[in-house]
């Protein structure tokens, strides 16, 4: 529970900013880098516009379980409130899914902006760099100002909210409510530069309150933790641009369990942060990088990246990243017979195991190239290649076991053809897809079980009616899989049918797909696939009603729990409004 104290931080922190902006803007009182007051008076005191949208579901089932719930709802909005040239733009989003989550999908936040003032209110989702705070969702306040070159950026609030563990069940809905910590914390950006020319040095830090929550269970292996992040991001280029650089570099400090207590002595190398953070014996230091170089010429582009991240890095303000991990990729474009004839390629290494510390090293090999042309007019041709190539070496020998390692290649082709003729009228055209996928296992010992071929192809003819105001699609599908010796295939037509109605009041919508199962030569069943909707167009108002229905027949019921004939059907309803 927040201390009266902090509320009153965080209030204010929370509306002082938008009270001064709203108050100053109206009044005309920014200074000479923001709006006159000639253009405020010639501006709306006010207007509001934006989109609001509810929507109902319905499900049911026969033959199996339920796969999702039989009814639920949805209302979201966007307005944008804009008050004498400031935009205020809102979202919203209320479901039924808060009653069974512990973290709630219902946020509400506004970002109202000021020629170079910007702030942040509610939950927002800012990304400084990707690893210091790298889009991470939180509830606070912030501002973003951007005089000229200048570059400045804060952000304060609370990125998880408390949940206390629920051992006890008591709650029917849950098997376990997984404990989470309230976490604080705060971002800060320090720049110079254009949007296209910039350095910027970033600050993140995060910690955990221990006492937000009651102490966890061991079951659960939450802990308390710390994190400073510090950042520099930069984006330049040279020779009027033709050589361009992005450079994102990142170090963490992350502490993992504050209920350690400071031991400093065990940690000598960032003892100097002692000041700043909780360090203890569950303390790390870990750096990430990215990098990459573009140069352009008159005939195409030539591209290298590379990237390097410590294992375990973690930012507390970003929620994913690839680490222990280190590539370099390039990537060469080529135009010819004045854009008619484009080609592109990608060539890759990486490899894991940065500290050496575990029993295999993997690395990869990427390549890949593609082709467009066009043949004539109307008439074009794409080709693709790519080989994706993974295998694995002795890290710590002692645990490297040869028969278990990974070591696959996987080579897949693709084409498309298509014919496109257009007339006043209409428009035709006809394509056709294909593809062909192996994946080679080169492990004697596992490649019986792993090794597959995929082949695919699909014939498709779609007609555009402009006086009828009618779009239609006819395709056939075909796809073989063979795999741990056996061999699947599936083939079915498709039909997609929509046309307009009493000059777009209405629009109708017909779509069905069916599909027939082979394995091994023998039949395996059909699934059949139909989907039917209206909508309705009434100004700014949109009500749309859909429905679809979905059956599925094995030819024999050879096990009565896994191969069980069923039908879906789900039926929805929308309705949405612009103002």
């Amino acid at each position: 529970m927040s201390t009266p104290s902090s509320l009153y931080r965080f209030c204010r922190l929370s509306l002082l900013p938008l009270i001064v902006l709203l108050v100053a803007s109206m009044l005309g009182t920014f200074p000479a880098a923001g709006q006159d007051v000639q253009g405020l008076r010639n501006q709306k005191p006010i207007s509001i516009r934006g989109s609001l949208s509810a929507g109902l579901t319905y499900y049911q089932a026969n033959g199996i379980a339920n796969r999702r719930q039989p009814f639920s709802w949805y209302l979201s909005g966007a307005p944008v409130i804009t008050i004498y040239g400031v935009v205020m733009p809102f979202s919203l989003v209320v479901s039924e899914q808060e009653r069974r989550f512990s973290q709630p999908f219902n946020q509400y936040g506004v970002s109202p902006y000021y020629k170079w003032v910007k702030l942040h209110l509610g939950y927002r989702t800012i990304r400084f760099s990707n690893y210091t705070l790298g889009g991470a969702n939180f509830l606070g306040a912030g501002v973003e100002l951007n005089p000229g070159k200048l570059r400045l950026g804060f952000v304060y609030g609370q990125f998880s909210r408390a949940v206390a563990e629920d051992e006890a069940n008591s709650d029917l809905r849950y098997r376990y409510v997984r404990p989470t910590y309230q976490r604080l914390g705060y971002a800060a950006r320090l720049g110079y530069g254009k949007q296209t020319d910039y350095v910027d040095l970033l600050l993140f830090k995060a910690t955990d309150r221990m006492r937000s929550i009651p102490t966890p269970s061991r079951r659960s292996q939450i802990t308390p933790m710390e994190n400073v992040a510090v950042g520099l991001k930069s984006n330049f280029g040279l020779f009027r641009h033709k050589l361009l650089f992005d450079i994102d570099l990142g170090g963490s400090v992350l502490t993992r369990d504050l209920l350690l207590g400071i031991q400093n002595d065990q940690v000598p190398s960032l003892r100097q942060l002692g000041t700043f953070m909780w360090l203890n014996s569950s303390s790390s230091f870990f750096t990430a990088g990215q990098a990459s170089a573009r140069y352009a010429f008159k005939q195409g582009s030539l591209q290298v990246l590379y990237q390097r991240v410590d294992p375990d890095y973690q930012s507390l303000g970003s929620y994913y990243f690839q680490n222990d991990v280190e590539q370099v990729t390039v990537n060469p474009t080529l135009r010819l017979i004045k854009g008619q004839l484009t080609i592109s390629g990608s060539y890759g290494l990486s490899h894991d195991n940065l500290n050496h510390k575990r029993a295999a090293t993997t690395s990869r090999t990427v390549s890949g190239l593609t082709i467009n042309s066009l043949l004539a007019k109307g008439l074009n041709l794409g080709l693709t290649y790519s080989n994706f190539g993974v295998a694995q070496t002795a890290g710590v020998s002692d645990l490297f076991n040869d028969s278990l390692a990974v070591s696959v290649v996987n080579t897949s082709y693709g084409g498309n053809l298509s014919y496109a003729r257009a007339t006043p009228t209409s428009r035709h055209v006809l394509s056709l897809v294909a593809s062909y996928q192996n994946t080679s296992d080169q492990n004697q010992f596992t490649r019986s079980y792993t090794g597959s071929t995929n082949r695919l192809g699909a014939l498709s003819y779609s007609l555009v009616s402009l006086p009828l105001k009618f779009n239609a699609t006819a395709s056939f599908t075909y796809a073989a899989i063979a795999t741990a010796g056996r061999r699947f295939v599936t083939i079915g037509p498709g039909v997609n049918l929509s046309r307009e109605w009493h000059k777009g009041l209405f629009r109708t919508t017909l779509n069905h797909n069916s599909q027939w199962r082979t394995v091994d030569g023998q039949p395996d069943g059909t699934v059949a696939n139909t989907g039917f909707n209206v909508a309705i167009r009434m100004g700014m108002q949109t009500l749309s009603l859909g429905s679809n229905l979905l059956y599925n027949q094995y030819a024999f019921q050879a096990d009565g729990l896994t191969y069980r004939n069923f039908t879906e059907y789900r039926g929805s309803a929308t309705y949405g409004i612009r103002f």
